[in-house]
């Protein structure tokens, strides 16, 4: 019975406390925010930046307000805006690396690469982590003309991720481009090892044998593209080529089988 009535006691303290537990009430301005979040997550950009604003007048200070009036401008490619945005968020929060990434990418949109460098170096040094801000950085420096600088990041990041892909594939074209297509083929090749159904690895295998005049692997990789993405885009561009080089080098009197 002790037991009981200690246990019963202990309760009702309990239940006193949790009476005394106020839940702060949110402020105008953030409840403003989260109306403007759910706005842009409906894709309704406009109508959420007017709500942000209006969450922005409230509280100068808000940077839940500035970060979502700065995506929504992004969405609807605004990049100044964004851009103008995000400095302001910066002055009140400077150890944020997404608030940084963003600036960068918003950089790299409005067609900026270097400006976006300064950037997205900030966001690496706030979180070495960030592994989007690292290939961001390596295409800001390719589009400057420092593919030697492009290359080694993609390289530092698949010596120490070997599980993101997205390195392998943007170093494989980022080599088509320059024009060396057999490393460009055996990066692919350390994708498709790493994810065999990473499609777009297979066409950038038959497009880097194609420009090497290896016409046979060339096929067989288009082929094997179209195995995986039959109806996508690439798919008509594939099928055609298949035809166009059977057509010019492997037909006998011009009998060959189309692809359809």
């Amino acid at each position: 019975m002790q037991i009981d009535a200690g246990l019963n006691n202990v309760e009702k303290n309990l239940a006193k406390a949790v009476e005394k537990v106020t839940v702060p009430k949110q402020s105008r301005s953030y409840n403003l925010c989260v109306k403007a979040d759910a706005l842009r997550f409906a894709k309704m950009y406009r109508e959420s930046i007017k709500t942000y604003l209006q969450a922005i007048m409230m509280d100068r200070s808000e940077i839940k307000a500035y970060f979502g009036l700065a995506m929504s401008y992004k969405y609807l490619k605004d990049y100044p805006k964004a851009i103008s945005t995000l400095l302001k968020l910066i002055k009140i929060n400077d150890s944020n690396d997404e608030y940084f990434f963003e600036l960068g990418v918003c950089h790299l949109s409005n067609g900026e690469p270097a400006k976006a460098i300064e950037y997205l170096i900030k966001a690496i040094l706030i979180n070495r982590e960030n592994l989007e801000a690292q290939i961001q950085l390596a295409i800001a420096h390719e589009l400057v003309g420092e593919e030697d600088l492009s290359l080694m990041i993609y390289n530092k990041l698949i010596e120490t991720n070997p599980e993101f892909l997205k390195a392998y594939y943007n170093k494989a074209a980022m080599l088509m481009g320059m024009g060396d297509f057999m490393e460009a083929s055996r990066t692919f090749f350390q994708l498709i090892k790493r994810n065999p159904d990473y499609y777009k690895a297979y066409l950038g295998i038959a497009m880097s044998f194609d420009k090497m005049t290896k016409y046979k692997d060339a096929i067989r990789y288009y082929k094997k593209f179209l195995e995986l993405k039959q109806f996508s885009e690439d798919a008509v561009f594939a099928r055609n080529r298949i035809n166009e080089l059977r057509a010019e080098y492997f037909s006998k009197d011009n009998k060959f089988t189309i692809i359809e």
